[in-house]
């Protein structure tokens, strides 16, 4: 008996120290939004200007973790490093199309989950981007940004031919869906010409930005005047008591 008792002993030690250590932790999977915008210029490639581009999401590990965007149909063999990151071409939910006549702005998102449809642990992950005009020759970025339940908004300095990237993660913390949660709110008139009226639930406040990432104004109205603003896309950043929610709209 006297054996036992300091085997159990010797284990709530074990486990105490451990925990005070960080061996024994939780791991939070905050459920949420990524949204990721790039314009893309030529590297003078032998197809200029058609190009081929894709984006996709890697954890802290470098594991491939979710395609968001691959515009390039027969030719995607050419992405070379989206193809090594995920061999079998995955692109699943992924918005997906033809090779592109132009260069131009793209955009793309990604739910939080991986290819099962599981939210992944929140950490530190990477928004991987590549555009060619070519067979070879790939130009590529490399983002990172930090999954949680904090709100995160990034303006990367321009690379080769990568130019006004913004990556805007919205967290969600209520058990409505990213998707339910968008389909709450709208922005109208779009295109506007004088003001916008953003529409939905619990409104707190309203900040518009540019695609480079730079705050054109803030308002705790949901009507908001743009008549000053130059003509272009813009982005509005909702923010609501439990959530952060972006819509994108054109300023004429």
């Amino acid at each position: 008996m006297k054996t036992y008792l300091l085997l159990f002993l010797f284990f709530l030690s074990f486990v105490s120290v451990n925990a005070q250590n960080g061996v024994i932790e939780a791991t939070n999977s905050t459920p949420g939004q990524l949204d990721v915008t790039f314009t893309t210029s030529t590297a003078n490639g032998s197809y200029a200007p058609e190009n081929i581009v894709a984006a996709w999401i890697q954890d802290s590990s470098g594991k491939f973790v979710k395609t968001m965007l691959v515009l390039a149909a027969s030719r995607k063999a050419h992405l070379t490093n989206w193809v090594t990151a995920t061999p079998v071409g995955n692109s699943v939910d992924a918005t997906t199309g033809a090779t592109q006549s132009s260069h131009g702005t793209r955009s793309c998102n990604w739910k939080s989950t991986n290819l099962s449809g599981v939210v992944v642990p929140d950490g530190t992950y990477t928004v991987k981007m590549e555009m060619t005009e070519g067979n070879s020759g790939s130009r590529v970025g490399t983002f990172t940004f930090e999954k949680g339940p904090n709100a995160q908004i990034l303006t990367p300095t321009n690379i080769a031919s990568f130019s006004n990237i913004s990556i805007k993660w919205a967290p969600t913390s209520t058990a409505i869906n990213v998707a339910q949660m968008d389909q709450l709110f709208s922005i109208y008139p779009n295109p506007a010409v004088s003001s916008v009226f953003i529409s939905g639930p619990d409104i707190r406040e309203i900040q518009i930005y540019s695609l480079a990432g730079k705050s054109i104004c803030k308002s705790n109205q949901q009507k908001v005047d743009v008549s000053s603003m130059a003509k272009g896309i813009y982005l509005a950043e909702i923010r609501t008591e439990k959530a952060t929610v972006f819509k994108q709209f054109i300023k004429e």
